[in-house]
């Protein structure tokens, strides 16, 4: 006879091995669970542990709890085999930080309908395919890089900000050479 906790364990394991072998086969992390088992929940605390409530929904309808899964999964892992370093954690806050980056100064730089016009517009105007425009826009920020690391000192722009647009170019870049290059 099994109780209510092996069976959830069962479930557990299942869950994590799904997860696995999703992950190895190279899914999206939103394919990982099986989200149309049934949910298990724990009663109230006056409940035994061995006593369970089932509650069926359709977790895929359910914006919210999905949005709380992922955030979670993103700030801590995926809650069952590890926990993300804390240099991991700041990492993802860079990149939410490039994010609001990125957003601002696509109003300021782009346009209504391409927040990369300027960009483009630039590369046109030199004759070269606008991933190569970044490229420039890259060299202008590890010369001063350069300069600082020479002098000790920059006088518009730090080296934090200097580093986050260097990163913001380089995925530009990345972002223009695959739209130039969508046969691979």
């Amino acid at each position: 006879m099994t109780t209510a906790i092996e069976d959830a364990n069962d479930l557990v394991r299942a869950a994590v091995a799904t997860r696995r072998e999703r992950q190895a086969a190279g899914k999206p992390h939103e394919e990982w669970y099986d989200v149309s088992m049934p949910v298990t929940e724990p009663m109230p605390e006056v409940a035994k542990a061995e006593e369970m409530q089932h509650v069926e929904w359709d977790r895929l309808a359910d914006g919210p709890y999905i949005e709380h899964l992922l955030e979670q999964h993103r700030l801590r892992g995926d809650g069952i085999t590890h926990e993300q370093p804390t240099t991991s954690q700041r990492f993802l806050d860079l990149l939410d930080e490039m994010r609001r980056l990125h957003e601002s100064k696509s109003a300021d730089y782009g346009s209504e309908t391409d927040p990369l016009a300027n960009i483009r517009q630039g590369a046109e105007f030199v004759g070269i395919e606008p991933w190569r425009g970044c490229m420039v826009r890259i060299a202008d920020k590890v010369q001063r890089l350069r300069t600082y690391c020479r002098t000790g000192r920059l006088v518009h722009e730090g080296v934090r900000d200097t580093l986050l647009d260097l990163s913001a170019y380089s995925l530009l870049a990345i972002v223009l050479f695959d739209e130039g290059n969508v046969d691979g």
